[in-house]
């Protein structure tokens, strides 16, 4: 094989690409909502938690991204090709019901901002209405290179508010500096602990990382230490997200004593940092959640098209030649998925019911990052590679074998509270 073109640089500029685009993807409302959440009840001594789950999705994502380096194949081509028949119908009928909760409850999300930062003048259901409209059109026309522009620029809009809010109403940064080294679990908190480790980063969004790869250039062994950085900064970022926003509530909520439910999450906060910074608070507050669920409603209308462009190429037997043409964004399989991931989810609007929908889907999203650990566990294993990149030294044998392990208690129980 010819040898694959280097990166002119590893500045962390250049590092920002599509790693900082599949964080702004995974950080979504249910991670806000989470980390509001367990800040409110627990306070700090649960930061830890949120830094575990960034590091396992870190793991996780870097293994995809090593697979596709060393194979030029995607995981989803992977499936196909080195495990049984049953994988690809297992994942073609969880990625359909998947797209159905996810879109749900991303576009409950966005409407459920653009309401909170406009006092009401835009109402959840038609604010959720037209964000989804809104990412259609602009996947349709705007291409990967813009799409990745907008990205960044809410990344920024999202980072810079919500760490300006933790930083202003943090008091006492001591106790912060334990809860992110000390893995305190407090009484009765085992159940929520594991949720907030599961919620953190994304779960099927992680394998949109294969396709902005194949956007961005990025194929070879050369690419690997440069991939491995973007990636960091990925999980980083979202660990840093999460810290901020349990910061918030902890300051906002816990100190105080003032109890919180998921569904008070966001309009509380924004009127509680109103309270503590004035307008200023809760207007950026509000900015800042709803760049956060933006960018990951957008991220999920051009990424997610491609897994359903790649099975179809799979389900045909296309060779692989064809099969990126494809998966292209102006493919006709790709843009009948994007319709699809833009309607499906407009009746569940006017449901009444935004935040019980965000909890929906982070319960069918946990479902699959065991399923993901498993297949990583083979294929990045016994699988044998084209490229002079390593498989998993034994570490991260053991970092999977865990992340299976704990991911699959989390599913069970997310399932076992959600049936009673």
């Amino acid at each position: 094989m010819s040898e694959s073109p280097k990166p002119a640089s590893f500045s962390f500029l250049k590092l920002a690409g599509p790693g900082l685009v599949v964080a702004a993807t995974g950080i979504g409302s249910g991670d806000v909502v989470s980390a509001t959440v367990g800040g409110a009840r627990y306070g700090v001594v649960l930061l830890w938690a949120i830094v575990a789950g960034a590091f396992f999705k870190f793991v996780l994502s870097e293994g995809i991204a090593r697979w596709q380096l060393a194979t030029g194949k995607t995981a989803l081509e992977g499936w196909a090709d080195h495990l049984p028949g049953w994988v690809k119908w297992y994942f073609g009928v969880y990625l359909i019901i998947w797209t159905v909760a996810v879109s749900a409850a991303l576009t409950n999300a966005t409407g459920l901002g653009i309401a909170n930062l406009t006092g009401g003048a835009i109402s959840q259901p038609w604010g959720a209405v037209l964000h989804s409209l809104v990412g259609f059109a602009f996947v349709w026309l705007g291409g990967y290179g813009n799409f990745e522009k907008l990205m960044k620029v809410l990344v920024g809009v999202m980072g810079f508010s919500i760490l300006v809010c933790a930083i202003l109403t943090l008091q006492d940064p001591w106790p912060a500096a334990q809860g992110l080294v000390l893995p305190i679990i407090p009484t009765g908190s085992g159940t929520y602990v594991l949720s907030l480790i599961g919620g953190v980063g994304g779960s099927i969004t992680m394998l949109s990382y294969n396709y902005w790869m194949r956007e961005e250039g990025l194929r070879g062994a050369g690419f690997l230490s440069y991939v491995r950085g973007d990636v960091a900064v990925a999980y980083v970022f979202t660990a840093l997200f999460g810290i901020s926003i349990m910061l918030i509530a902890n300051d906002a909520f816990f100190v105080p004593g003032v109890a919180l439910r998921d569904a008070e999450a966001v309009p509380k906060m924004a009127a509680a940092l109103g309270t503590l910074l004035g307008a200023f608070g809760r207007v950026a507050f509000s900015v800042g959640f709803w760049a956060a669920v933006f960018a990951s409603l957008l991220g999920v209308w051009q990424s997610v098209p491609y897994l359903y462009a790649d099975f179809y190429g799979i389900l045909k037997k296309m060779p692989q030649a064809d099969r990126l043409e494809i998966v292209k964004v102006t493919s006709t399989p790709y843009r009948l998925a994007l319709a699809f991931i833009t309607l499906v989810p407009l009746p569940f609007a006017f449901t009444g019911r935004p935040i019980q929908i965000v909890v929906i889907y982070t319960i069918v999203g946990s479902l699959f990052v065991p399923f993901l650990a498993a297949t990583l566990l083979y294929l990045n294993n016994k699988v044998k590679w084209t490229e002079p990149v390593p498989h998993n030294a034994w570490y991260t044998n053991l970092l999977l074998a865990a992340i299976l392990l704990l991911f699959a208690i989390v599913g069970a129980q997310e399932v076992i509270g959600a049936l009673r």
